[in-house]
C-alpha cells in the first residue's frame, strides 16, 4: 500500500449553508483516497459566482498555512464548460486545484507560479463524471492525490502561465488624491474591504476620507486605528487585518447604509 501522507487540505466554496451535502460528498472523496488528510473548511460562504470574493479570501489565508498545503476551490459558475481545471503549484511550494476562471491571478502574479496543469488524467478521476460538480469528481480526487505526493505533472499537461484567466478588478490612481477601487469582500458586520492596500496611501489619525459612490454622492468618515475611536454609527476608515483600507461604522453596518457590495466600484478621496 502506498504511503500516506498527513498533509492539509483546504475547501473553499460558494456551496453556503444549504450546500452541506455537497461539501461532504467532496470529503468522502478525498478521505476514501487518504483517510489521513486533514481537511479545513476554509469557507463555504463566499457570495455566490463571486471570483472577487473567492480571490481575497485565499489571498488573505494561505499563506497562514504549512507549506505544501493543498486548496480546493470550488467556485465554479463555468462549470460542464469547456473552461480547463488547473493544477498549480506556487515558488513557494502551496498547490492549488480549481477552474481558470479568474480566480488566481487575483491571489499570486504570474511570477509566484511554478508550475501549472491543465487537469486532463480521467484515471484519477472520480468516476462516472457529473458535467455538473467538477467539485467533487475531478478537483476533489485530484487534490488528494496531490497532498499524498503525486506528482502535479502526472494530472495533465503543463500550460503555460500566460494561459491563465486574468479577472481584472478595478484599482486605479485617478489624481494624487484619488484612487478608484473595487469592493472585494464584506463580512458579517457590514465592513467594507477595499482592494487599496493601506501603506500605498498616505494615512494619519483623524484625517477625513471621502467616498464617492457610484451615482456620484460623497459621503466622509475620519481614519482610525480601532472602531471605538469613532462615535457610535458613525462612518469610518482603518487598516484591516489584511492590510487593506477598510470602511467600517462603529456597531454599524457600513455595507448596508451604503447600499455596497462585493465588485462594486467606488472613489476613495484622502
Amino acid at each position: 500500500m502506498a504511503k500516506m501522507h498527513k498533509r492539509i487540505i483546504g475547501l473553499i466554496t460558494d456551496f453556503g449553508p444549504k450546500g452541506q451535502h455537497y461539501i461532504s460528498s467532496i470529503k468522502g472523496v478525498i478521505l476514501k483516497i487518504n483517510p489521513e488528510i486533514n481537511i479545513i473548511d476554509i469557507s463555504h460562504n463566499i457570495t455566490p459566482f463571486s471570483i472577487i470574493e473567492a480571490a481575497y479570501i485565499i489571498k488573505t489565508v494561505y499563506k497562514h498555512y504549512p507549506k505544501e498545503t493543498v486548496f480546493i476551490v470550488v467556485v465554479d459558475p463555468g462549470v460542464g464548460s469547456s473552461r480547463a481545471i488547473l493544477g498549480i503549484e506556487t515558488i513557494d511550494d502551496y498547490y492549488f486545484v480549481g477552474p481558470n476562471n479568474g480566480i488566481f491571478l487575483n491571489v499570486f502574479s504570474i511570477t509566484q507560479i511554478s508550475k501549472c496543469i491543465d487537469i486532463t488524467n480521467a484515471e484519477y478521476f472520480n468516476n462516472p463524471v457529473s458535467n455538473l460538480f467538477h467539485g467533487r469528481d475531478i478537483m476533489a480526487p485530484v487534490g488528494a492525490y496531490i497532498a499524498n505526493g503525486v506528482d502535479l505533472s502526472t494530472f495533465g499537461i503543463e500550460i503555460d502561465v500566460n494561459k491563465i484567466i486574468h479577472h481584472p478588478i478595478e484599482l486605479k490612481r485617478i489624481s494624487d488624491k484619488e484612487i478608484r477601487c473595487t469592493i472585494q469582500y464584506i463580512d458579517n458586520f457590514g465592513n467594507i474591504t477595499t482592494n487599496i492596500e493601506a501603506s500605498s496611501i498616505p494615512l494619519k489619525e483623524n484625517v477625513i476620507i471621502k467616498i464617492k459612490l457610484q451615482n456620484k454622492t460623497e459621503v466622509s468618515g475620519k481614519f482610525v486605528n480601532f472602531f471605538e475611536e469613532g462615535s457610535e454609527n458613525t462612518l469610518l476608515f482603518l487598516v484591516g487585518s489584511s492590510g487593506y483600507l477598510e470602511i467600517s461604522k462603529n456597531q454599524g453596518n457600513a455595507a448596508v447604509d451604503l447600499n455596497l457590495r462585493v465588485g462594486d466600484v467606488i472613489s476613495i478621496i484622502f
